[in-house]
């Protein structure tokens, strides 16, 4: 996967404010795309929020990767307790409209 090393991941994390100490390791790790399985192009992990418009995620294609602030998805829910999950401006499809897979 293009993930960035751990290391990396835990600085950009620091960086923003975060004690990874108390992040599941496992998570860190593991590259997960959070996007809809069958998008194309970028595939994209969060990582932590930053404040409440400001979100890091990490973006990867193949070996390539970049660390981004972006702000959450504000699309307007059917229900109170959807929210999407996404960042402004991610592949179709929110995050309370897929099913509970993740493409690689």
């Amino acid at each position: 996967m293009g993930r960035p090393p751990l290391d990396e991941v835990l600085r950009q994390l620091r960086n923003a404010g975060e004690d990874p100490a108390e992040l599941p390791l496992c998570e860190l790790r593991t590259a997960v795309c959070e996007l809809e399985a069958e998008h194309g192009g970028t595939h994209a992990g969060y990582l932590c929020e930053i404040d409440p418009r400001t979100q890091l995620w990490v973006r990867w294609q193949g070996d390539s990767h970049e660390f981004v602030r972006l702000a959450p998805c504000e699309a307007p829910a059917d229900s109170s307790d959807d929210v999407c999950h996404l960042f402004t401006g991610h592949a179709p499809g929110h995050s309370w409209e897929m099913a509970e897979t993740s493409c690689d």
